[in-house]
């Protein structure tokens, strides 16, 4: 079964075309790592997904039916986006971040139900951030504020999750504790994750397939062992990777890069 799928897409800004004739499939239930060095249409394939940019041409479908002939409030209850470093008013609690995720469900006059007050407080005890409900967002740590986001994201109660370098700025350690709580929700609740991400070993270590992007074609896709090369990775980033596979035999580590 495909989450999303994408058939002959043309995305410009302007006349500087971004992405020309794409067609990708990424799998439902699954941990999809998108990587690319900068520039290469990453985030443009994500925010057209998003309908965050209309494309010039081509098809998005989600769940086998396409975006456009789908209201946004529908659409917003299938799939939730994380942009890149997203930005909150100061001052605005977690509580109230995390309960802009249930938008889709509200009706023009109502405020929260109890479901949704049910669902907010369950998003932010799974992400581990109920102690810092009453807390200002912009007063909590790089690691705890893109939580606080995930949690947002959960309390849109979708099958689709779509991150946009959720790890940016973080530690690596920071790093790791949302990649974890990311593979939970992807292994316990059968939620599809999609995610862009620079760090090509944090890549390999958490997909379960992985698109290499360049000059807005993909040029691989497959799971991290089958196209994860030394060949693949001097197209994609111009390098000589020295690679090697983990202990457990699941996935590559580049060990060592040349230019």
């Amino acid at each position: 079964m495909k989450a999303i799928e994408v058939k002959d897409l043309d995305v410009a800004y302007e006349k500087k075309y971004i992405i020309e004739k794409m067609n990708l499939e990424i799998p439902m239930g699954k941990i999809t790592m998108i990587i690319g060095s900068n520039g290469c249409g990453k985030s443009t394939l994500l925010k057209t997904i998003a309908r965050i940019l209309i494309p010039r041409k081509g098809e998005i479908k989600l769940n086998g039916l396409s975006i456009k002939q789908q209201a946004p409030k529908e659409v917003a209850k299938k799939m939730a986006v994380l942009p890149q470093s997203p930005t909150v008013p100061s001052g605005l609690l977690v509580k109230e971040l995390v309960s802009y995720g249930r938008f889709p469900y509200q009706s023009a006059l109502g405020g929260l139900k109890q479901e949704d007050i049910d669902m907010v407080n369950w998003a932010m005890e799974v992400t581990g951030i109920s102690e810092f409900a009453n807390r200002a967002v912009d007063s909590l740590s790089g690691g705890q504020r893109q939580r606080a986001w995930i949690a947002m994201a959960l309390a849109q109660e979708t099958e689709i999750l779509v991150l946009d370098e959720p790890t940016t700025y973080l530690d690596m350690a920071h790093q790791l504790e949302i990649l974890l709580l990311l593979q939970k929700l992807n292994r316990e609740q059968n939620r599809t994750i999609v995610m862009v991400l620079h760090e090509l070993n944090n890549a390999t270590k958490f997909a379960d397939y992985i698109i290499g992007m360049k000059e807005g074609n993909v040029v691989f896709k497959g799971k991290p062992l089958d196209v994860i090369t030394s060949e693949n990775l001097n197209t994609l980033y111009g390098i000589d990777a020295k690679l090697q596979v983990d202990e457990t035999g699941r996935y590559p580590i580049c060990v060592d890069f040349n230019v």
